[in-house]
């Protein structure tokens, strides 16, 4: 049975520059904090507990194991420690008290800790189980924290794959419905005018297709087999890709044949292969109408 040859829909003009959000803080390691000694430890469900004071490290709410919690009249949030030269971000415990914005609503960190820490710390006035994250169009916004590429409390129809300025956490959000095979189609611009770019990501639970702008990922441009760790460090067009016996690298996205009802393919099963000698377009699971080709 012959191949059929599925062309990733060009794959010219797929250098486009790379886009910080500008509106998000900088991204760093946690801080090593000298805190004060921690409450007792209790068990919940076999998980051991431990509460954290204010201004404490803690584990979001939303997480799907959230193994420090704060105490009562706190909440876990994500805070800004240090000077705008060394700052970084962390979740901690933070007031309860005058956490009146709703999720989607707009936000900063303009709250300064009370009394004052050393390093200084500020953070936003989100609700519970919310954190004041960059999105895709440039602005900070509360929404749900949950532990990156892990479901957690995120609503059925939303995904945890979009990252907060927090290694390891995420924020809950909806698939954008967009299209990844180059020429992209779905998503509109960030706040500085930038072209975001349509990419499938999964958490542990759904997959889906979201807009977001390219990360930096070292001096990796995100062009054709460009090294990459998420889908997101490759230009439009590209998905990160681990082949067998490859380090992850940034393949095109090509479109598969929709199979009827019955589930048997309009081709008979047969292989499908890209275009210029870019190997077969497999399908990505959870996602099977849109595959990567290597």
């Amino acid at each position: 049975m012959m191949a059929k040859i599925v062309k990733p829909n060009g794959l010219r003009g797929l250098g486009l520059t790379a886009l910080l959000l500008t509106a998000c803080p900088s991204q760093s390691e946690q801080v090593d904090l000298a805190d004060a000694a921690l409450p007792p430890v209790v068990s919940d469900l076999g998980v051991s507990v431990t509460t954290a004071g204010l201004f404490e490290d803690c584990t979001p709410e939303g997480t799907t194991f959230s193994d420090v919690r704060c105490a009562s009249g706190l909440h876990c949030s994500i805070v800004l420690v240090g000077t705008a030269v060394g700052e970084g971000s962390i979740t901690q415990c933070v007031p309860d008290e005058g956490a009146t914005l709703k999720e989607d609503e707009e936000c900063a960190f303009t709250t300064a800790a009370h009394p004052a820490t050393d390093p200084p710390r500020r953070y936003a006035r989100c609700g519970k189980e919310l954190g004041c994250v960059g999105t895709a169009d440039g602005t900070m916004r509360c929404k749900r924290l949950c532990a990156q590429r892990t479901h957690g409390s995120c609503g059925k129809s939303e995904l945890c794959v979009l990252p907060s300025q927090v290694s390891g956490i995420g924020f809950c959000s909806r698939p954008d419905k967009c299209e990844p095979v180059f020429p992209q189609t779905g998503c509109g611009k960030a706040k500085d005018g930038s072209s975001l770019s349509c990419y499938v990501l999964g958490d542990d639970k759904n997959t889906g297709t979201v807009c977001w702008s390219k990360q930096r990922y070292g001096s990796a441009t995100g062009d054709l087999d460009s090294p990459c760790e998420r889908s997101y460090h490759c230009q439009s067009g590209f998905a990160c890709v681990t082949g067998s016996g490859r380090d992850a690298t940034c393949r095109p996205y090509c479109t598969l044949p929709t199979p009827p009802d019955g589930g048997t393919p309009p081709d008979g099963g047969s292989e499908v292969l890209c275009a210029s000698g870019l190997g077969t377009c497999r399908a990505i699971s959870g996602y099977e109408r849109i595959g990567r080709c290597y």
